[in-house]
């Protein structure tokens, strides 16, 4: 089988298209501009041969997913690669298949194309795989961000600097003035004879040097106190402004939001004016945040424990526990960020956290108690917590039934599963039995999904990508020379991602103060940890 090209095509136009091997654009668009003319929506197959390549193809509502390979690939194996393209596609678009989410989402549908196709080539990866692949970390992009980050972390530290020098240098020139008058008033004994009696306090310092004359202070040039590098502030600090008072040097106390990271302005009522006509320079801007971030990131984690009978059935209490975390990415945009939540579950008990609102979270609303609590940046906080425990089987979406027996070399075991609510997509399901080497385990048969011994952890691991309606049940076989009890309890997990048990939806995020919308990324997923026993 070789693939030429894949794409998403829809009146006539083609939305998406991607090819896998050497073609002109023109070959390119002379094969899609020829599939509408052939396709027949009155017919039931789903393929299209002409004298040169094969046209495969999906209706997807008012769109077509079209795969176009040579003559000589296999039909069945194209049917197969179009069926996983589908669901590619349709993971990607996430609510439904139309023009405007596919271009939208087209560049992480092409990026999910080139995971299923390779050089024209088919490969051997299911739709959680795609998945874990095209979301995984970049260690390149990690590190690039932490030394964007030392650089914003070491100018923001020159800055404060900056601006501790600034306001010492304002602090200390009035009292330089008042210093100045005291000279000017002293006896007459200069011998210029045209001394005023003292500097009027709103004359410059240019003035006031201008009017003590060359013999104001005693007829001589050199003993002069005022000299051009003491008016102008440079490193070699006058007599004077070392013998100012200490008051003159303290600075005003700390807001209280400039410990989030902001960093700290010299407040105007607290500095004295300044009697110099050097212009004041400005405090630093806030830190540049990546655009490409949403200014927060919610995070809505649930896990449900249970303790299960090898035949099926709860022992104890079924327990349900999880959190609404969030995580401020851009302080200057949402430090004071709320969320106002659909109306919540009561059989579901709820904790909040000691610096939020309660009488705020009652009416389902998510603000800080106090302004002075405002978040910090890129510091994960809690501020939601629930619990819920039930007797009831029915609570968890799926059923296991565990069937072992002994035999002449050891222990056979039967485990079969059934999805009970078929809304429910489980995902990376993970079932792992106890296993000594010197059991030897023996794997008979594994449907869905693929099982194997590992060694390491000394376990059978049975491996599921997906369980949906679409792939509801399924069983698991294997036996060892060992007895029940070292094969037993075993572990079952899988994640639900995109909903949790408890209803949890933002339905406004804006600013505490100033009641702006604020943009927001969200994650939710459930984990399921069953152990089952004997």
């Amino acid at each position: 089988m070789v693939v030429l090209s894949v794409a998403v095509v829809a009146q006539g136009k083609t939305l998406i298209a991607r090819q896998f091997v050497e073609m002109t654009r023109v070959r390119v668009e002379g094969l899609l501009s020829a599939f509408p003319k052939l396709v027949d929506s009155g017919r039931d197959h789903t393929f299209i041969e002409t004298e040169t390549v094969r046209y495969v193809y999906q209706p997807m509502e008012t769109l077509y997913l079209v795969v176009i390979t040579n003559r000589s690939s296999n039909i069945l194996e194209d049917l197969e690669t179009l069926r996983l393209l589908a669901k590619v596609v349709q993971d990607c678009c996430q609510i439904q298949v139309n023009e405007e989410l596919v271009l939208r989402h087209a560049f992480d549908i092409v990026f999910a194309f080139d995971e299923v196709i390779s050089f024209g080539h088919r490969e051997s990866v299911t739709l959680s795989q795609i998945k874990t692949y095209t979301e995984m970390d970049s260690h390149e992009e990690k590190l690039h961000q932490m030394i964007e980050q030392s650089k914003i972390n070491e100018a923001r530290e020159t800055a404060k600097k900056k601006q501790l020098e600034l306001a010492k240098l304002h602090a200390s020139k009035p009292k330089e003035d008042k210093s100045m008058q005291g000279f000017g008033s002293s006896g007459g004994g200069g011998g210029g004879g045209g001394m005023d009696s003292g500097p009027s306090p709103t004359k410059t310092l240019a003035q006031v040097q201008e009017s003590m004359g060359p013999g104001g202070m005693g007829g001589s040039d050199s003993n002069a106190p005022w000299t051009g590098s003491m008016s102008m502030g440079a490193s070699n600090e006058p007599t004077i402004k070392a013998n100012a008072p200490k008051k003159g040097m303290m600075l005003g106390k700390k807001r209280p939001g400039d410990m989030f990271g902001g960093a700290p302005a010299p407040a105007a009522a607290e500095v004295a004016p300044e009697s110099s006509s050097a212009p004041v320079q400005e405090s630093p801007k806030a830190a540049v945040v990546n655009p490409l971030l949403d200014p927060v990131k919610v995070d809505i984690e649930e896990k449900i424990t249970a303790n299960l009978q090898a035949e099926g059935g709860v022992v104890g209490e079924v327990e349900c526990v999880g959190q609404f975390q969030v995580t401020v990415i851009d302080a200057a945009k949402a430090d004071l960020v709320c969320f106002k939540l659909q109306p919540q579950d009561q059989t579901f008990k709820y904790k909040v956290h000691p610096n939020l609102n309660k009488a705020s979270q009652a009416a389902n609303v998510l603000e800080v108690r106090e302004p002075e609590k405002r978040f910090r940046p890129n510091t994960p906080a809690p501020l939601l917590k629930w619990r819920f425990a039930t007797s009831d089987e029915s609570f968890l979406p799926i059923s296991l039934s565990c069937w072992p027996s002994s035999t002449a070399d050891g222990t056979q075991i039967v485990l079969e599963f059934e999805l009970t609510d078929n809304s429910i997509c489980l995902e990376d399901v993970h079932i792992r039995f106890p296993a000594p080497p010197s059991c030897k385990p023996n794997i008979a048969s594994a449907e869905p999904g693929e099982a194997q011994y590992d060694a390491g952890s000394q376990r059978v691991h049975w491996y599921i990508p997906t369980i949906d309606k679409n792939e509801s049940s399924g069983t698991f076989e294997f036996s060892a020379s060992a007895d029940i009890s070292t094969l037993l309890p075993f572990t079952f997990e899988a994640t639900r991602r995109g909903e949790t048990k408890c209803p949890m939806n933002i339905l406004e995020c804006y600013h505490q103060e100033r009641k702006d919308a604020i943009n927001f990324h969200l994650e939710k997923s459930c984990q399921y940890v069953f152990t089952v026993n004997q």
